[in-house]
């Protein structure tokens, strides 16, 4: 892998075990092409790349900066995606102050001035790329990355 994706790496080598404990987790990150495209097309360009169904629209831009309490945070969105388990949510999974962290080594990963952070679930539903019965899907990506994270459950 290139020096770029060092960072997305040491991400996930710190937390696919915690995060495998009760998910499978699919992630993937590679440099991106040289021509930028909107988010929509450079998110559905990975998950099809992938084998996965493209949403188009239908992925959800998050705030990147903002605290867990704002609209569309990101913060908040990893928060709800991995403090307590996705099938039998009153089990915990990695607690508020771990998926807080989770998510800040995940974002951190990518230059803070071109970062976008992408999901394809909200409170109100969710906008499927695979096939499984439950799942929370990540993208984030600056001028020169991209990754997804993947993770997945059945009841």
């Amino acid at each position: 892998m290139s020096a770029e994706l060092d960072r997305l790496s040491q991400f996930i080598a710190v937390w696919r075990e915690p995060l495998e404990s009760q998910a499978t987790v699919l992630f993937e990150a590679r440099m991106l092409g040289s021509a930028l495209s909107n988010h929509t097309e450079l998110a559905d360009t990975l998950v099809e790349s992938l084998g996965l169904s493209p949403i188009g629209m239908n992925w959800e831009m998050l705030d990147d900066t903002a605290d867990k309490a704002a609209p569309r945070s990101a913060r908040a969105a990893f928060c709800d995606a991995l403090c307590n388990n996705m099938v039998f949510s009153s089990t915990e999974w990695l607690g508020e102050s771990r998926a807080s962290q989770c998510y800040a080594d995940f974002s951190s990963s990518f230059n803070p001035s071109y970062r976008t952070i992408l999901t394809n679930r909200l409170d109100i539903g969710w906008n499927p790329i695979s096939a499984a019965t439950f799942e929370w899907a990540f993208v984030g990506f600056d001028d020169r990355k991209i990754a997804l994270l993947l993770l997945t459950a059945e009841d």
